[in-house]
């Protein structure tokens, strides 16, 4: 039978020589000589043939009995004692040698990082080191959306029941901008503001003989001389056809409104935390919990701890200042704070998308019908929608009801506060900023690169 050894000899060798062990006359290589093959299986088929079982033996270190492989041209030749000699030629395609030398030809022209200046050729997509796209100068988006599929299964449970008290809403129920700190400080105050809140409607908003001092808890702003005037003026032609004097209205009204507070400067902070009904209370949470929970994630728990109230006291100082010359009145609500953490989610995650959800239940027969729709838009156009109302109905002089300087003197601090801090580097949005959606690479020399380390301060 024959043996072929790695070096490419063939060796002749009699059955009888089965279980022993051989010297290759060519290269001096020590082979195990195998038990000869039975009827059966030389009947059977090998996959890949016998040179491939040969090739596999010999990668063991063993000696395999086979034919004559397919590609292989003997060299006529044969060693003093009876072995037969093979050269080795596989006969392979000549263009697929020349294929295999031959680099692959760069496509386009080289490209450089704009972030650390090393050259890639003009195929390559990604700077892996610096997470940069390399055709658009832009660094690749962190995203967190491993909870998305399980946000849209609850906001579908809980939109159903909640359109029965609501019958229509826009409203954000989840973010992708990705964080790298758990927001244990939003998840705070949305647990307090639920406390005092609650609290507060029932020791003071339903109640009619609630203490003056809860009163004090809002923020209270204006002219009490305008007020006092303006009440006077609707009283005195009720009263005068009663035969009242003037100065009897007069004292008649300032007993009225001396259950009314004054300011304080605590109420800045105190209104933030009191809210006039559930439906005023679940819409500030949902965009504290949507959007503040992303940016509580991204500068950290003790940066949030001491933003927040500085977002209140802003929103509470401009609205005070925008209506002081208006009748004393009262402001309560965490709509201005939040609105401060809607500006630093539109300057750190503009291109980040936000899902939001648009329910309508309407009909005139039972059962009423249902219609929702779930979408992602692009973080700055849920802001700016929002925020959008409100400059329009300050422009306009619009009365609804709503502390629109509030929102704007919150919107306002919250957008130059994270500015501040993607100037001083203290936080590093990962090229998902406005700054960088703006101006790329260019305002990297303004903010630094979006693979710096992050500080791990707070």
């Amino acid at each position: 039978m024959k043996l072929w050894c790695l070096c490419g000899a063939a060796l002749s060798v009699p059955a009888s020589a089965a279980g022993r062990k051989a010297k290759c006359p060519k290269c001096g290589a020590v082979l195990a000589i195998p038990q000869a093959a039975t009827s059966a299986d030389q009947a059977a088929p090998r996959p890949g043939g016998d040179f491939e079982l040969a090739l596999q033996g010999l990668a063991s270190g063993q000696a395999v009995s086979v034919g004559a492989p397919p590609s292989v041209e003997p060299a006529q030749q044969r060693s003093a004692d009876g072995f037969e000699l093979y050269d080795f030629k596989p006969q392979e395609p000549k263009a697929r040698l020349e294929e295999e030398a031959s680099p692959p030809a760069p496509v386009g022209p080289p490209k450089t990082c704009p972030s650390c200046h090393k050259q890639f050729p003009g195929s390559a997509k990604i700077c892996v080191d610096c997470g940069i796209d390399l055709r658009t100068g832009r660094a690749l988006l962190t995203t967190e959306d491993a909870n998305i599929d399980r946000a849209y299964d609850g906001a579908r449970r809980v939109l159903w029941l909640v359109s029965w008290v609501c019958p229509f809403g826009l409203y954000p129920f989840a973010s992708e901008a990705f964080g790298l700190r758990k927001p244990w400080v939003t998840r705070g105050i949305a647990i307090v503001t639920i406390l005092v809140s609650a609290w507060y409607l029932v020791a003071y908003v339903y109640r009619d003989d609630a203490p003056r001092s809860l009163a004090n808890l809002m923020l209270w702003s204006g002219n009490r001389e305008a007020l006092l005037s303006g009440r006077l003026e609707d009283l005195r032609h009720d009263l005068r056809a009663h035969g009242v004097s003037e100065e009897e209205l007069q004292q008649t009204v300032q007993g009225a409104t001396a259950s009314l507070g004054q300011f304080h400067a605590y109420q800045l902070l105190t209104h933030a935390l009191l809210h006039e009904g559930i439906l005023h209370l679940a819409s500030n949470l949902v965009f504290l919990i949507v959007l503040g929970s992303r940016v509580n994630a991204l500068i950290g728990n003790t940066l949030t701890v001491l933003l927040y109230p500085l977002l209140a006291i802003a929103a509470g100082a401009a609205y005070a200042l925008s209506s002081m010359h208006a009748p004393l009145h009262a402001m309560l609500g965490a709509s201005g704070a939040v609105m401060g953490l809607a500006g630093m989610y539109l300057v750190l995650f503009p291109i980040h998308k936000v899902h939001l959800a648009l329910w309508l239940r309407w009909g005139v027969f039972l059962p009423l019908r249902f219609h929702l729709k779930l979408f992602a838009v692009r973080g700055f156009w849920v802001v700016l929608f929002y925020i959008a109302f409100d400059v329009l109905f300050t422009i306009l002089r619009i009365d609804t009801g709503v502390a629109r300087w509030a929102h704007l003197g919150g919107f306002i601090a919250g957008v130059t506060i994270a500015l501040i801090l993607l100037f001083s580097r203290l936080i590093n949005a990962r090229g998902g900023d406005i700054l960088t959606a703006l101006f790329k690479h260019r305002a990297w020399a303004l903010i630094g690169h979006p693979s710096r380390p992050t500080p791990r301060l707070w």
